[in-house]
């Protein structure tokens, strides 16, 4: 391959396959031009669950450490994460993997003395800034390349800030004002409790300056949960995807910020509708983008089932990151031996062949009280979390599939001109072989393959391959069609196709 392809196409929706057109002739006949045939459908492929191999084995972890995030950037993996020393205090840590995410090396950055030495991996105490969220802001200067964002809150006295009241203090002043008798509107309007979003920045991702000011004032609107921030370079704007309630249900928002420190108000983005269950909430959004560029947007979404109190995790996608759907309803991660999963943003590579998304399993239901007419509610102690990696072969999150023969047609692609890949799998006496057509027209006319790329000269594809290079009579040379628009056309039996590049 003389040339880098353009990114794989991930097969996620029914858009960029054509539907066919139908309608009835002036001889009073029907016709149907290149219509998808056959019982195609697309599949969610469920992870593989593999350790994350990284133990608590410092003194600086004696206390155990919980993973915050991980993110890929400049082909090493990155890990923030937290962890309490045998002090008691909580801190937060920075870890690295260069290769699969499965061998990690805490470097010595020499930022925070423990024990006498700075020889650690330490960037901070978690009580300056928790980093859960971590981003790269390539259009800010050098010094605030890498963005982190926290939820908090600050407290108002008779509408004016104040700075030095404890959270005890202030449930003390509520609880002495229900007894003397004031209402809740007259409580809220003396003591009022403002949310905000904090901001930190860093020129590598391990030294953070706290912004002294908050980058988002929500007043007292509810912010329930996490609150994710990335850049979105194609649209120059930060991107925040945080959960809110809709009547009483959890769902998804989407917040646009054309500067760190300036927000639109929150839109809904994507909630439960009439075809779930009827007793499923959405718990946060996990988001991440596509891996290997393109305008592709993942939700790795946590599904709370309330009857029974667990949690698995499907999958959502959308082409601009506001418009959302699921290629299946089912659990692209189920929840095997745990009670409940959740994951933690990035997608990230592993190796050459892999990607994985970190995880956190528990033995628990969601909720973590029990309730009985005799005794009332009371707390259950919380049994420890397990981190995993879920895995996929690479571009295999969904699979569009066809369990005996079927065949579609591509909307048109320009070309690149050396070779097309597919990202294919074969049961035994499955195959796939490909067409390059002619764009389908309207008024509609036959939709002819172009010459020397007609299924008669097609090479069957049989097997498993990540990228198989398709070819006509051996040869896989699309020179004589480099720049032209063309659609391709797809004949399968017994094969699942994850994604295609041409």
């Amino acid at each position: 391959m003389s040339e880098q392809l353009p990114a794989p196409i991930p097969f996620f929706d029914w858009y960029g396959i054509w539907a066919g057109h139908g309608g009835v002739g002036r001889d009073g006949l029907s016709w149907i031009q290149d219509p998808p045939a056959g019982d195609l459908q697309l599949r969610v492929q469920q992870a593989t669950l593999a350790p994350l191999n990284l133990a608590a084995e410092r003194p600086w972890e004696a206390g155990g450490i919980t993973p915050n995030l991980v993110m890929e950037h400049d082909g090493v993996l990155k890990m923030w994460y937290r962890s309490m020393g045998d002090d008691g205090t909580l801190y937060i840590a920075y870890a690295e993997s260069a290769d699969d995410g499965m061998t990690w090396e805490r470097p010595e950055l020499g930022l925070v003395e423990y024990g006498g030495s700075s020889a650690n991996n330490l960037l901070h105490t978690n009580e300056h800034f928790a980093l859960h969220c971590v981003f790269v802001d390539p259009s800010a200067p050098p010094e605030e390349r890498y963005k982190s964002v926290i939820t908090g809150g600050r407290v108002y006295i008779d509408g004016e800030l104040n700075t030095t009241i404890t959270k005890p203090e202030v449930k003390e002043m509520r609880r002495a004002m229900q007894h003397e008798g004031f209402s809740p509107d007259k409580i809220a309007e003396k003591i009022e409790i403002r949310q905000v979003i904090w901001g930190a920045v860093s020129p590598d991702g391990l030294r953070w300056t706290k912004l002294e000011e908050p980058v988002r004032d929500l007043g007292s609107k509810t912010l329930d949960g996490g609150y994710d921030v990335h850049y979105d370079a194609e649209r120059d704007a930060y991107i925040a995807i945080h959960r809110g309630h809709l009547e009483r249900r959890r769902s998804i928002r989407r917040s646009v910020g054309r500067a760190f420190d300036d927000w639109e108000e929150p839109r809904f983005m994507f909630a439960p509708d009439p075809q779930d269950p009827i007793d499923v909430d959405v718990y946060a959004s996990c988001y991440c983008r596509y891996p290997g560029g393109g305008d592709r947007h993942l939700m790795f979404l946590p599904f709370y089932h309330r009857r029974l109190s667990t949690v698995d995790i499907q999958l959502a996608t959308s082409r601009d990151g506001e418009l959302w759907s699921r290629p299946e309803r089912v659990p692209i991660i189920p929840r095997g031996q745990y009670d409940s999963i959740y994951g933690l943003p990035q997608l990230v590579p592993h190796g050459p062949d892999e990607w994985g998304l970190l995880l956190v399993a528990t033995h628990h239901r969601h909720d973590f009280k029990t309730y009985t007419p005799e005794e009332g509610e009371k707390e259950v102690a919380e049994p420890p979390a397990t981190w995993h990696w879920a895995k996929w072969k690479r571009d295999r999150l969904v699979a569009l599939t066809a369990e005996g023969e079927a065949q579609f047609t591509m909307v048109q692609r320009v070309c690149h001109g050396s070779e097309m890949r597919m990202n294919f799998a074969t049961e035994r006496g499955g195959w796939v072989r490909v067409e390059l057509v002619y764009t389908p027209q309207t008024p509609p006319q036959p939709v002819e393959a172009y010459p020397g790329f007609g299924l008669e000269e097609a090479d069957p594809l049989v097997g498993d391959d990540l990228s198989r290079v398709v070819t006509w009579k051996g040869c896989g040379d699309l020179s004589s069609l480099k720049g032209k628009e063309v659609s391709i056309r797809i004949h399968m039996a017994r094969a699942r196709l994850f994604s295609i590049a041409i």
